[in-house]
């Protein structure tokens, strides 16, 4: 027992050192790229943070690249040319070795992999944060697939970096009390949660039957065929969906107004009807079909609302849409885990002047998770917490509105959302 405990904070230093490594990296690679552009590129600055972070992800693998493959959705709220750079971690992380992929699929499937496929592409068409996909054709049937191989050590690096930023995460609410009122390790343990799951394809297979059980009855939203008897906890064998990337939509007939609506519909029915969330829905995890149909991937990182979170959500986002600054006040306060909160009334008095403020600007106008964002910082203020579970809801919210707002520059998550609210309130 001594000696894995020793082992275990070997590693941990090891895996600290690199992290340490990796952030000298892309400092130097900020420096040498704003050099290089400053004298012809008015945004430099940005595109030059952006490579570096790139960098820095890419080098310390799949917790990192989540964490910017999450920032890569939000060109609304980020210098859009940080965000062009970010795009490059959606599906564009360098691959591992064929042979890997072979060694993999041919230990967990239990044969060799030329009884299996009858055609099988070396080259991945994606190589992401957890796993590569690999184009194929099976030998049984002859279906067209995307084999998705997990990489190679990702299981231990993960189970290392959660250590290391839970250790971070305590030692930042020591040095910063404050942070304490935002939840900071709650959050980071929430987060490294779901990372953790999307590691293990036997919980993607299980997310993505639910799903499709949950949105059978949708014809614009679906998700990949898999092929059971071909996936394992590190291999899963799906139909290949070509589909069309968001770039080239109008071009290729897709009704943008449908796949926004469809996209926000099903957004919503996840959060405030199922309590079961994508919470992966950048580009590179999306793709659309004529004459609107979506067909969402990767499917590993999910959040889960009980009953009770999910209502509460839908409530305090009905309030929060209809200027009810006072009900958004008291269903914080209700269901924070913590509180120490000096003046209740100072508190609620912040929060509907804020409401009221963002109800009479118009809803049209109005970014949800910008709001949601100044809302907190009035809870952080006021020593309140908010409950975990508003992480996934965040990203989930984030990613569609960021999508919903580069497609449709005038969609209002508000009036998409409002529906659903008040169908998840009647059903209480």
């Amino acid at each position: 027992m001594r000696r894995d405990r020793l082992v275990h904070v070997w590693r941990i230093s090891v895996r600290s050192a690199q992290i340490a490594a990796a952030n000298l990296a892309a400092v130097g690679t900020f420096a040498r790229a704003w050099w290089a552009l400053r004298r012809h590129d008015a945004e430099a600055r940005p595109r030059a943070a952006g490579q570096a972070l790139v960098r820095l992800c890419t080098a310390l693998g799949a917790t990192f690249i989540k964490i910017g493959q999450i920032a890569s959705t939000r060109a609304d709220l980020l210098p859009r040319p940080l965000v062009a750079e970010l795009a490059a971690l959606q599906d564009r992380v360098p691959p591992f070795p064929f042979a890997i992929v072979r060694r993999t699929i041919e230990t967990e499937l239990g044969a060799p992999l030329d009884e299996m496929f009858a055609r099988f592409e070396t080259e991945p068409v994606a190589a992401a944060s957890v796993a590569q996909v690999h184009r194929a054709v099976l030998r049984d049937g002859g279906a067209l697939v995307a084999v998705k191989v997990r990489r190679p050590d990702i299981v231990d690096k993960v189970r290392l970096d959660r250590s290391i930023l839970l250790v971070a995460a305590r030692a930042l609410e020591r040095l910063v009390p404050s942070l304490r009122l935002v939840s900071l390790e709650m959050a980071v343990r929430a987060f490294c949660d779901a990372v953790e799951e999307q590691i293990h394809f036997t919980l993607e297979a299980a997310n993505n039957a639910r799903f499709s059980a949950n949105f059978a009855a949708d014809p614009d939203i679906a998700f990949p065929h898999l092929y059971p008897h071909a996936c394992s906890d590190a291999v899963l064998t799906m139909e290949f969906v070509e589909g069309v990337r968001e770039a080239e939509l109008e071009a290729h007939g897709v009704d943008v107004h449908r796949v926004v609506t469809a996209g926000m519909r099903c957004v919503c029915r996840m959060i405030f009807l199922h309590g079961f969330v994508h919470a992966d829905l950048h580009a590179g995890n999306l793709r659309f079909f004529p004459p609107g149909r979506v067909v969402l991937l990767d499917l590993g990182l999910v959040g889960r609302l009980n009953d009770e979170d999910r209502l509460s959500t839908a409530q305090t986002l009905y309030a929060f849409a209809t200027g009810d600054g006072r009900t958004v006040a008291r269903m914080f306060y209700e269901r924070a885990p913590y509180r120490a909160t000096p003046d209740y009334a100072a508190y609620e008095r912040e929060v509907i002047a804020l409401v009221d403020s963002l109800y009479r600007r118009g809803l049209g106008s109005m970014q949800v998770t910008v709001e949601i964002g100044r809302i907190f910082d009035v809870l952080r203020r006021h020593r309140i917490h908010a409950r975990s579970h508003m992480t996934m809801v965040n990203l989930a919210l984030m990613a569609a509105e960021g999508l919903g707002k580069r497609l449709d520059p005038d969609l209002s998550l508000t009036d998409e959302a409002l529906p659903y609210l008040a169908e998840a309130i009647a059903g209480e």
